[in-house]
Parts: C-alpha cells; structure tokens; sequence
C-alpha cells in the first residue's frame, strides 16, 4: 500500500484512527522514534488505530495499512540514524503549494501522551531544551483550540515568523532523538 493508498484508507475508517492522514501518522511515527522510550509497536498501533491496531489479528486492508506504517516508521528511524540531517516530514500542501505543518504537529504531541511524563523534561519551560518542541508546539492547538504555547504576540512580525517556523522541525527532530539517547540506551541495558 502506498502512502496515497494510506491516506485514503485512515480517512476512511469509522471510528477514526488517533491520525486523520499520513501527514498527522507521520508526526505521530517521529515522536515514537525520538521519544523517551522505546514503545512495543503493540501498544502504539492499539493507541493509533483502536482495536483494528491489534497486529495478531490483523488482515486484508489493514494488514496492508500496518505494513505501510511500519515502512515509514523503519524509513523515520533508519534515516534518523544514518542521516539525520536530511530527515524529511511529511508535511502536508494545500492546492496552491503551501506547507501546511499543523497535522504533521498535532500527531507529535498525539504519541507524546503514550509516555507523557517521560517528556516533561522537553516541557518545562524553565529549561533550555523546551526550545526543541517549540517548533513543533507552535503549530498544535490543545482540545479547546487555543495555540499550545499561547496565543502568539500580535503583528505582522508574528504572521512571519509563523509562516516560516515549520523550517526549523527537521533540524530539531535529531536534537530531540538526541537529548533522549542517554535514557534510551540506559533502558536497552536494564532490559538486557
């Protein structure tokens, strides 16, 4: 199944996925790769996709969807570990051309939440790592629908630089897989 193919098939399933698109999957894939600690596909494609997630069980339509998943999740993670630097979301474009980065973000902070207090650390504003998320922040809305990080100031400053923040989310995706590192690898050796 392609990621077009995907797209289609998460925008059809009633009820609906956690993601609406592969756009929203993809953020939500990234901040399982780079997060805190490693989660067993069994609980993240149960949190994704609701009961359908169950991998024992899966077939047909949704065992092609799962493949496709885990495909671009081995893409994020493999790339993220050879080349970090060309790390490439999957953001989506409106007809005339323009990024779109909110779905890409709200599937971000979508996974946090399978280990939110693991992510505090990156949450604190009074540290200097919360600058990481930021870019990532700055396009989600919270269930009422207000920005994430508060309302941004007003002005066409402001309009500018929202415009043009996406920019920065490849080059932090890697920083956040690297902040997590040292955790990551001391949780390999305990469960060794």
């Amino acid at each position: 199944m392609s990621l077009e193919q995907l797209n289609s098939w998460l925008n059809t399933l009633n009820p609906a996925p956690k993601v609406d698109g592969t756009s929203m999957l993809d953020g939500y894939l990234t901040a399982v790769v780079v997060g805190p600690h490693s989660i067993s596909p069994d609980e993240w494609f149960v949190d994704l996709l609701g009961e359908r997630g169950r991998l024992a069980t899966a077939s047909g339509q949704t065992l092609a969807a799962i493949t496709a998943i885990v495909g671009r999740f081995n893409t994020v993670s493999e790339g993220l570990s050879t080349s970090p630097q060309q790390h490439a979301p999957i953001f989506e474009k409106t007809d005339d051309d323009m990024v779109r980065p909110h779905p890409w973000c709200m599937g971000f902070p979508a996974a946090m939440r399978l280990r939110f207090e693991a992510w505090r650390p990156l949450l604190d504003l009074n540290r200097i790592e919360h600058g990481l998320l930021l870019p990532i922040l700055l396009h989600c809305i919270d269930p009422l629908g207000r920005p994430m990080p508060g309302p941004p100031r007003e002005g066409p400053e402001s309009e500018a630089f929202l415009r043009s923040a996406y920019h920065d989310i490849p080059p932090v995706i890697p920083a956040i897989r690297e902040f997590w590192m040292p955790q990551r690898v001391r949780d390999a050796k305990t469960q060794s």
